[in-house]
C-alpha cells in the first residue's frame, strides 16, 4: 500500500513539474521557428527571457524580449554569479539568469532556452546539477547543403561570410556527443519536429527524481 501511494505521490508531481528544454543548433536549422511553433502550439511552454546591457530598442518590451538593465547592474549581477553562463558582444554583455529559469519552472511551466552551441559544454553539469528535469537537444540537418541553401534564401550574407557560417554549421554538428537528443529539422517536416521535440519534453518530465 505504501508503495502504492509513493507511486501516487509521483504521478501528481509529474503532472506540477515543469521542463527546461535546452535548444541549440547551427544558423540556418531554424531554430527560432520551431521555437515558435512549439509555443504556439503548447501554450505551457515559455522561452526564457534573457538579461541585456544594451539599451533598449523602441519597439522591444522589457520582460519579454529581454530584461534590459545597465553595464553595472550586469556586472553586479556577474558577481552574485546569477547567471548560468554570460558572454560580452560588440560592447554589451547578456546572459541567463537562474532565477528566470527557477521561478517559471516552479510555477510549473515549460521553458525554452535557446543557446550557442559553443555555450552548451560550459553550463551543461551546472544547469543538470541545478534542474535535473532538463533536457538539451541539437537541432540538425543531414546534409549541410540544405544549410547552406537557407542561407543563400535569406540573402544576409557575403559570399565569404558564407562559407565561414557552413563551416561552423559542419562544427556545431559535430559537437553532438554534448546533448541528450539530436533532433533533425529537415525541410518540410517542421511539425515532425516539433511532435518530436514536444515528446522529448513529456519523457524528461517522466524522469524519476
Amino acid at each position: 500500500m505504501q508503495i502504492m501511494d509513493e507511486v501516487s505521490e509521483e504521478l501528481v508531481r509529474q503532472t506540477k513539474r515543469g521542463v527546461l528544454l535546452v535548444l541549440s543548433g547551427p544558423s540556418g536549422v531554424g531554430k527560432d521557428t520551431v521555437m515558435l511553433q512549439l509555443m504556439d502550439k503548447y501554450p505551457n511552454m515559455q522561452k526564457l527571457v534573457t538579461t541585456n546591457s544594451r539599451p533598449k530598442r523602441k519597439e522591444e518590451k522589457d520582460g519579454y524580449d529581454y530584461y534590459f538593465v545597465d553595464r553595472d547592474e550586469f556586472e553586479k549581477l556577474i558577481a552574485e554569479e546569477a547567471f548560468f553562463e554570460w558572454v560580452e558582444y560588440r560592447g554589451h554583455y547578456r546572459g541567463g539568469q537562474k532565477k528566470h529559469v527557477a521561478e517559471a519552472l516552479e510555477s510549473g511551466k515549460d521553458v525554452i532556452w535557446r543557446i550557442d552551441v559553443r555555450g552548451v559544454k560550459n553550463i551543461r553539469e551546472k544547469v543538470k546539477e541545478m534542474f535535473p528535469h532538463s533536457v538539451f537537444v541539437l537541432l540538425a540537418v543531414g546534409d549541410l547543403e540544405t544549410l547552406r541553401q537557407r542561407m543563400l534564401d535569406r540573402e544576409s550574407e557575403s559570399t565569404q561570410d558564407l562559407e565561414w557560417s557552413v563551416d561552423m554549421a559542419a562544427w556545431e554538428q559535430r559537437q553532438w556527443h554534448d546533448f541528450d537528443y539530436v533532433v533533425a529539422n529537415e525541410d518540410g517536416d517542421i511539425e515532425k519536429t516539433v511532435d518530436n521535440l514536444a515528446k522529448i519534453v513529456e519523457v524528461t518530465r517522466m524522469k524519476v527524481g
